[in-house]
């Protein structure tokens, strides 16, 4: 009775570590990128000057002491809690560090990032993947215009047919610029090239956004030195391509702190609920703290929340988040201050952000008590009545 009880107090918004099965398992990395589907978690990339375990292998080394990134690509299976490694046959970028991901339909879309050391060599690749159960066929698209420079750190995501880039450094200089790739053509061009006048976010990098109808609102970043204000949010305007700044309103239930402090390196994610659009903000760093803390934006009020019961149960940045259509959110990787030092980690969190439907619920239950139900053939689970939906989760087709 004693697990079943565990089981059914269920929490939201509260963080869990996601318990893993198998054998294989990312090793612990930061820089690194992840994005979701509402099957798979797939994780790109990364850093680790110092693996913690040996990383070797004669056959087909994905780590190297001179060349200390991961030249790796991982799904995580949502359903059955396994991680896998994907034979990466074609188009492996050098530059694996602080790249830009997201998912576009069934494709992962990869941007930019820099290889070791940082900045001496960045990408303005366009890297797209259909994901599958097997190998990883990556293809760098064929683009033609002005391109964006080669670069780390930026934000991207679609909208209406293209793909938008925000922001960056190529180790020496920030930017706010914004570029799009339309992705009927693959043509690059220029939307908005700061020029130092007033009213223009600074150049930064390791931000986050949001898009919300035809505007984008910028989360944070900074430069090597400095961290932005999340008390102050840049908007940019999809159709009429220019930059407000917008100040949120603090959380006024608090005594101590009325809002968010200044951060980069953290993570966002969105969700869409229907009392509008409400952005998650989960750790990050000023360059001296780092946070644990969790904040909701509600887009519609602009008004801060401090997630009093949502905290991650360690300071974290560099590491990257992700959320499913469905209101999870998991969190991957990253670097731990410790004792005057910095530890890279490979723990998967997961947290509920809103309430589930009582059939994720279910779901979850019957996976608690089921674990191998990925070895049951589709047949007879259509049989017994689980709905098609959820078989396609362990089964993808």
């Amino acid at each position: 009775m004693t697990s079943r009880r565990k089981f059914f107090l269920f929490e939201p918004f509260k963080v869990t570590e996601v318990q893993c099965r198998g054998s294989e398992i990312p090793r612990p990395r930061s820089g690194h990128r992840i994005a979701c589907d509402d099957v798979n978690v797939y994780c790109f990339g990364g850093y680790n000057p110092v693996p913690s375990e040996p990383v070797n292998r004669t056959d087909n080394p994905t780590w190297t002491p001179a060349r200390p990134l991961f030249r790796e690509l991982w799904s995580f299976s949502i359903a059955t809690q396994k991680w896998k490694q994907h034979r990466v046959v074609e188009n492996m970028p050098e530059e694996l560090a602080s790249n830009a991901m997201c998912m576009n339909g069934r494709y992962l879309m990869i941007f930019g990032g820099t290889g070791a050391p940082f900045g001496n060599k960045c990408s303005n690749d366009v890297i797209v993947w259909k994901t599958s159960i097997g190998d990883a066929k990556l293809q760098i698209l064929d683009v033609s215009g002005t391109r964006p420079p080669g670069q780390y750190g930026q934000a991207i995501f679609c909208n209406d047919g293209y793909f938008y880039s925000i922001g960056g450094t190529d180790g020496f200089a920030y930017n706010c610029d914004v570029y799009r790739l339309d992705l009927r053509t693959l043509i690059w061009e220029p939307v908005y090239i700061g020029t130092g006048q007033e009213g223009v976010p600074f150049g930064r990098y390791r931000h986050e956004v949001a898009k919300v109808s035809n505007k984008v609102y910028i989360i944070g970043g900074g430069t090597w030195e400095w961290a932005f204000e999340l008390m102050e949010i840049p908007v940019f305007d999809l159709e009429s391509n220019t930059w407000t700044i917008v100040v949120p309103k603090a959380d006024d239930s608090l005594t101590n702190t009325l809002g968010p402090l200044p951060r980069k390196c953290h993570s966002a994610v969105q969700v869409d609920a229907p009392d509008g659009t409400q952005v998650f903000v989960a750790g990050g760093s000023d360059g001296q703290a780092v946070f644990e803390d969790v904040w909701r934006l509600h887009v519609p009020t602009m008004q801060w929340t401090l997630m009093q019961k949502t905290v991650l149960p360690n300071p974290l940045y560099f590491h990257s988040s992700t959320i499913t259509s469905y209101g999870c959110m998991y969190v991957f990787g990253g670097i731990e201050p410790k004792e005057n030092a910095a530890s890279r980690n490979n723990i998967l969190y997961k947290v509920w952000l809103c309430i589930p439907k009582l059939s994720e619920i279910c779901w979850e239950a019957l996976l608690y008590f089921h674990p191998y139900l990925d070895q049951v053939d589709r047949k007879t689970l259509l049989n017994i009545g689980v709905p098609r939906h959820f078989i396609d989760r362990i089964h993808p087709q």
